[in-house]
């Protein structure tokens, strides 16, 4: 399972600086859809 903190690093690294505080903010929104689902994909597979 991939971490927050791993999304923000890669994210980083892909824009070759560091996250705003609202970009920050829009990938916990993303992460905590992930967790939502990731259940629900294991159940499927």
């Amino acid at each position: 399972m991939v971490t927050f903190l791993q999304i923000c690093q890669e994210t980083e690294e892909k824009l070759g600086r560091q996250l705003q505080d609202n970009e920050v903010v829009f990938l916990q929104w993303v992460y905590s859809r992930y967790l939502e689902e990731l259940p629900k994909k294991m159940l499927n597979a």
